[in-house]
């Protein structure tokens, strides 16, 4: 009985805590991020020792 007892009110508060974590108004914005001043990802154009800026003088 005592186990029971325990298990329950151990669950009866993990659901507790999510149910208020759901309904917080907080959780439901994010500021949007701030842009890079340099690009990044797989397309984005590096100069090598070198080889100059890539433009042709």
């Amino acid at each position: 009985m005592v186990d029971n007892f325990a298990i329950a009110i151990s669950h009866l508060l993990v659901a507790l805590a999510a149910w208020r974590l759901v309904w917080r108004a907080d959780l439901d914005r994010e500021d949007p991020p701030e842009k890079d001043k340099t690009g990044s990802g797989f397309f984005q154009r590096t100069v090598r020792p070198g080889q100059g800026d890539g433009t042709d003088a």
